[in-house]
């Protein structure tokens, strides 16, 4: 159990770093790692998804802060994405329970490789 809380303290320590450095990432991160550390028996795809969620948030809090600070960020540019950004967050989040988890897990990966392919291209 100890090795347990220990990965899982890595792990989140990882991915903050990453999404604080990239701005993304941890998600991904959390969710491969998620499904390696949590027993079977406490998830589906979907329960690792809502669980990684829900640690996002102060993630991508705090890294936005953080740039905000930085003066990274012009608020004028990026307004106009927080409202649909979070209805479409809403509405994911009330999709999760209808999808089958193997094409959760599909998009997943699909928007994984699409990722990478259009940052090296």
């Amino acid at each position: 159990m100890k090795n347990k809380g220990m990965r899982a303290i890595l792990l989140g320590l990882f991915a903050g770093v990453l999404n604080g450095l990239l701005g993304a990432g941890g998600g991904i991160i959390l969710v491969r790692g998620a499904e390696k550390i949590l027993p079977r028996e406490y998830h589906d795809g979907r329960d690792i998804f809502a669980n990684v969620l829900s640690v996002m948030l102060p993630i991508s809090a705090v890294s936005a802060i953080a740039y905000v600070l930085r003066g990274s960020v012009s608020g004028v540019d990026f307004t106009p994405f927080i409202l649909p950004a979070v209805i479409g967050g809403v509405g994911g989040g009330m999709l999760l329970s209808v999808i089958d988890t193997r094409l959760l897990r599909l998009i997943f990966s699909a928007l994984v490789v699409w990722s990478g392919f259009t940052m090296i291209f």
